[in-house]
């Protein structure tokens, strides 16, 4: 058999196999989903956190510094969405997703976002400006930018034996992904995610005012328009 028919078998294979779905109370693993056909319906919210203007980050600095900072950046975050419950599904490079469910999935998922946002500024930025001296040095600014939506999704496993991931299908983990690539501010929802959240992540416990700014709709692509909440607002760490 040569490498092009094994090849076309396989994808034929896969597209004559129906996909075997239910629907989700936890966020699925690797091992809890079936590879040749299995699938995971999930009604969650959906976060991506990407590092802004990662491209600057490489001109400005040598790899072993680049490293070190896309390292702390990643622990920092990381670290917030475990603390929040998140469940992280996957890294790309320097940006991470992490899926939220149950009640109240909205309001955590914002709060977590609100807390990104401060750490990095508030421990992620001191720290390498104090650690790092070719940082300090640099014109360049670590920064980040979260997209949130939510809705439903289905997962499934995609990939071969020994070389595979899950996949989220769906409009919430697309557009949060989209989200997170706009240069609005750091903090971006769908008017979605607002309506479903609590008074405490909507408006500030200090003064009142509301954490979020309307924005005009917005095209994400694909013709999609969306009705976006745009955000600069930091939630500090106890």
């Amino acid at each position: 058999m040569t490498r092009r028919t094994d090849h076309s078998a396989a994808i034929d294979t896969i597209l004559r196999t129906k996909l075997d779905t239910r629907w989700g109370q936890v966020v699925p693993t690797s091992d809890s989903v079936n590879l040749s056909n299995g699938g995971v319906w999930l009604k969650a919210v959906y976060l991506y956190t990407d590092m802004a203007d990662s491209s600057g980050l490489a001109k400005k600095h040598t790899a072993t510094t680049a490293a070190q900072i896309v390292r702390a950046f990643l622990a920092a975050v990381t670290r917030v969405i475990r603390d929040n419950k998140g469940e992280i599904r996957s890294y790309d490079g320097d940006r991470v997703m992490a899926i939220f469910i149950g009640d109240g999935a909205a309001s955590v998922a914002a709060k977590t976002a609100l807390e990104i946002k401060w750490a990095v500024d508030e421990l992620v930025r001191p720290s390498l400006s104090y650690r790092l001296n070719e940082y300090l040095k640099s014109s360049w600014v670590l920064s980040s930018r979260t997209g949130i939506d939510m809705g439903d999704a289905l997962i499934v496993r995609a990939g071969v034996r020994n070389n595979n991931d899950l996949v989220s299908i769906g409009d919430a983990p697309n557009i949060a992904a989209k989200l997170s690539e706009l240069h609005l501010a750091r903090t971006i929802i769908t008017d979605r995610m607002w309506n479903a959240m609590s008074y405490s992540t909507c408006y500030s416990r200090i003064d009142g005012k509301a954490m979020w700014s309307i924005a005009s709709t917005k095209d994400i692509g694909g013709g999609r328009v969306e009705q976006i909440r745009t955000s600069n607002y930091g939630i500090q760490i106890d």
